[in-house]
């Protein structure tokens, strides 16, 4: 399974707070009012995945949710769409080597 990225970690990654990527990915009509993907990217996998879950509230009882995350390919979709510069993220396999490689050097 690909990567994917929370609203909070895209934000991270674009340089934006995690409001203002919301607002803006509303505006750009990516994004509904209750942010989840709006019309032309529901189900489009291979962009915006909805993850969903339950808890328990403790008033409401078990209450379902959905949390919009982005794929690799979503977020540079979405980094284009609002003009945002974003270099290619590299291959997970790589980002490992470079820790790997910073903690030998760091000892």
């Amino acid at each position: 399974m690909s990567r994917t990225y929370t609203l909070d970690q895209a934000a991270a990654l674009l340089n934006l707070g995690r409001n203002t990527l919301a607002r803006r990915l509303r505006e750009a009509g990516v994004l509904g009012a209750d942010n989840l993907p709006a019309g032309p990217y529901r189900g489009r996998v291979n962009l915006v995945v909805v993850a969903t879950g339950t808890y328990w509230h403790p008033i409401c009882g078990w209450t379902h949710y959905g949390r919009t995350e982005f794929t690799d390919a979503g977020l540079d979709h979405i980094a284009t769409k609002l003009g945002i510069d974003l270099a290619r993220l590299p291959h997970p396999s790589s980002r490992r080597a470079q820790q790997t490689q910073q903690a030998r050097s760091a000892t």
